[in-house]
């Protein structure tokens, strides 16, 4: 990993450190602007390279950060950080990078307004996402307590 960041950090140089930083930083103001509107921002100053919502509006309706992440996935979407930082209760840290563009900062927008939309309208959507994939939602509890940690190919039937 000190090979890669080291790399990366000669690659780019003084110059292209900093403007890779004002780009992240840029793309992280330009997803606060467009998500304040429909998402609760805990902190009133402007975000750096990273942006933090709550789900305190979508609670309203039984929608929770989880179900917000889970149902990014079907608009085709890596989810979100969730819960975290820890001291924001239903805190969805968005950290888009320097290379993300434009344009897909906007289908992400979009996205996650959507789902805000969806939240209030149909919050039983949003709640059982993802609907788009070939395994629905996992029981995160049991996964916790009782990880697979390797997978076993089933034991086919034997004909007596």
């Amino acid at each position: 990993m000190m090979l890669r960041a080291l790399s990366y950090t000669l690659t780019h140089g003084n110059d292209g450190l900093r403007e890779a930083t004002e780009a992240a930083v840029l793309n992280a103001r330009y997803i606060a602007k467009g998500l304040t509107s429909d998402f609760d921002k805990p902190f009133d100053s402007a975000p750096m390279h990273e942006v933090v919502f709550t789900d305190k509006r979508q609670t309203r309706k039984g929608v929770h950060t989880l179900d917000i992440a889970k149902r990014l996935i079907d608009y085709g979407f890596h989810p979100m950080t969730i819960y975290f930082p820890l001291i924001v209760p239903g805190a969805m840290l968005i950290e888009p990078t320097e290379s993300v563009g434009r344009q897909e900062l906007d289908q992400f927008i979009d996205a996650m307004r959507s789902i805000a939309k969806e939240a209030i309208e149909d919050p039983e959507l949003v709640i059982n996402a993802p609907h788009n994939t070939r395994i629905g939602r996992l029981d995160e509890a049991a996964a916790a307590r009782k990880p697979v940690l390797r997978w076993k190919p089933k034991q086919a039937a034997t004909a007596s």
